[in-house]
C-alpha cells in the first residue's frame, strides 16, 4: 500500500514529466510562418500560399482571407491591390474572389527561391491598407523531388552561360590559329619563290 509521500512523490515526478515533455515540443520544433497575420483597423488580413511548401517552378496563389469581426469580408477585390516583390523586381496583381467569401487569391508561379514580400494597398471600407508581409520562403524543388532531384534551372543557366563563354573562346583561338596558319602558308610560299 501506497503512503501519502510516495503518492505525492509520484504526482511530482508525474508532472516534471510533463512539464518537461511541454519545454522540449515548445523549444525543439521550429515554428513556421506559413501564414502571416496582420490588423489594418477593424479588419485581420491572413496571407499564405494554397500550396505549402511552395516550390519553385511550380504554380502556386498566395491566399489573402479578410475579416471584420471575424465576419469574411467580401468585394475587397474592387478596393484592394497587390504587389509581389523579390529584390528589386515586383509584379502587380489583382486579387481574385474564391467560392469561399473572404477569401482571395493571387495566382503566381515561381520562379526563383527564397523570401517574397507581398503589399497590400488600398482600401477596406472607410480605411487605408498599406501593409507588406512576407509569407513562408519559397523552396528549390530539389527539397521534395524523389527518388533524384532535377537539375535546378538556374544553375543549368549558369552553365550554359558558362559554355557559351567558352565557346566563344575558343572560337577566336580558332580565328587566331587559322589566321596564323593561313600567314605561315603564305610565308612559306613566298620564300619557295623566292629561292627559285
Amino acid at each position: 500500500m501506497m503512503t501519502i509521500k510516495q503518492n505525492r512523490r509520484g504526482l511530482w515526478v508525474a508532472g516534471m514529466a510533463i512539464w518537461l515533455a511541454l519545454f522540449i515540443a515548445f523549444t525543439a520544433v521550429p515554428t513556421t510562418h506559413a501564414h502571416v497575420r496582420v490588423e489594418v483597423g477593424p479588419y485581420a488580413i491572413v496571407v499564405g500560399w494554397l500550396a505549402e511548401p511552395p516550390v519553385v517552378g511550380e504554380r502556386n496563389s498566395l491566399t489573402v482571407e479578410i475579416t471584420e469581426d471575424e465576419q469574411p469580408v467580401v468585394g475587397a477585390a474592387a478596393t484592394l491591390n497587390a504587389e509581389l516583390k523579390y529584390g528589386a523586381e515586383s509584379f502587380r496583381a489583382n486579387l481574385s474572389p474564391t467560392e469561399i467569401p473572404g477569401l482571395y487569391t493571387v495566382d503566381i508561379f515561381p520562379t526563383v527561391r527564397g523570401q517574397y514580400a507581398v503589399r497590400l494597398f488600398g482600401t477596406l471600407g472607410d480605411t487605408a491598407v498599406d501593409e507588406t508581409v512576407r509569407p513562408e520562403e519559397v523552396f528549390p524543388a530539389s527539397n521534395i523531388q524523389f527518388p533524384e532531384p532535377l537539375p535546378d534551372t538556374r544553375e543549368l543557366q549558369r552553365e550554359i552561360t558558362t559554355l557559351e563563354a567558352n565557346l566563344q573562346t575558343m572560337r577566336t583561338l580558332t580565328y587566331a590559329a587559322l589566321t596564323a596558319g593561313v600567314l605561315a602558308l603564305l610565308l612559306a610560299g613566298v620564300l619557295f619563290f623566292k629561292r627559285r
